[in-house]
């Protein structure tokens, strides 16, 4: 009976183990673009898969965020960053402000 009592305890720290370790290393949540990520890594999906697609097809929102966009060709891009990681602020710029 003891027996079993420590290999249910050794199941269960097992188990948070790895939860802890996934909730660390991979667990994802999304990340909102800014237009200039957005353009950027439009022209690099364009450059990279040789895609023809003259403009994005659709924006990917969630909660009035850009999220992502899909392309004509297929490809969909949704940014991502591991939840442990703190959310980037953006700063404005000068240059990214115009008169």
């Amino acid at each position: 009976m003891i027996v079993l009592l420590y290999l249910l305890m050794f199941g269960f720290w097992i188990a948070l183990a790895s939860y802890v370790l996934w909730f660390l290393f991979k667990a994802k949540t999304v990340q909102a673009l800014t237009l200039d990520d957005l353009a950027l890594t439009w022209k690099v999906h364009k450059k990279k898969n040789g895609c023809v697609a003259s403009r994005i097809h659709g924006l990917i929102k969630e909660n009035d965020e850009v999220i992502g966009f899909s392309c004509d060709c297929g490809y969909s891009f949704i940014q991502k960053r591991l939840i442990t990681q703190r959310p980037v602020e953006r700063k404005a710029s000068t240059k990214s402000m115009q008169k």
